[in-house]
């Protein structure tokens, strides 16, 4: 039984699994950092007027979802927040969240200022990303895997669209230009989903024969 306050011992993890989830955790860095790299040349783009710098960050935060698909599959890989139905539901919406906030950012590739080409397809991403990061954080605050700041990692990222979403649509206050703040939305989630990518590859950094570094 876990006392108030404690972080539970998660199962050992054999040395390939270990492996396996290093690699989860870095390509979700590799995909974080995309993600906000091509989020603040979406704005350049904007505020200096060049589209090829806008289409070049919107194409990088398109491609960023190739790398933040391993999150939910790392997380789930990890056991963090278990196997029951919390950790089954943020899987699937953080899954299909990042493939349809990704694929809105591609008509943008080729008209940066056609802002309508991606439908629905970014917000309802962005919801089904906060949905999916609240359940993690509620699966994780269940196993006790997780203390200090790391588990309010996820709860900030889940938050982070509602809480912003104002302020996203009122750009004047945020970025001289007549389209939402990028780097406010996504850079920010970027750099959350980043710091989460780091705290895959810890789970492996106390193991007896910890795995080499990719």
């Amino acid at each position: 039984m876990v006392r108030q306050g404690e972080v539970a011992a998660l199962p050992l993890v054999d040395a390939a699994n270990a492996r396996r989830l290093r690699t989860f955790g870095n390509l979700t860095i590799i995909g974080a950092a995309a993600l906000m790299v091509g989020a603040t040349l979406t704005d350049l783009g904007s505020l200096t007027g060049l589209p090829t710098l806008g289409s070049l960050g919107n194409a990088l935060s398109a491609g960023a979802g190739l790398g933040l698909l391993f999150l939910p599959v790392g997380l789930r890989a990890s056991r963090l927040g278990g196997t029951g139905a919390l950790a089954n539901v943020g899987t699937a919406c953080l899954l299909i969240g990042i493939c349809l906030a990704s694929l809105a950012d591609v008509p943008a590739i080729f008209d940066p200022t056609d802002l309508e080409a991606g439908g629905a397809l970014g917000p309802l991403g962005l919801v089904l990303l906060s949905v999916g990061f609240l359940a993690w954080f509620a699966a994780i605050r269940q196993t006790r895997a997780l203390g200090g700041w790391r588990k309010y990692l996820f709860l900030i990222a889940g938050l982070w669209f509602p809480l912003t979403f104002p302020a996203a649509q009122l750009p004047l206050f945020v970025i001289p230009s007549d389209r939402p703040s990028f780097i406010l939305l996504a850079g920010v989630l970027g750099l959350l989903q980043f710091l989460i990518g780091m705290v895959l590859r810890e789970q492996t950094d106390d193991m007896p024969n910890p795995p080499k570094a990719l």
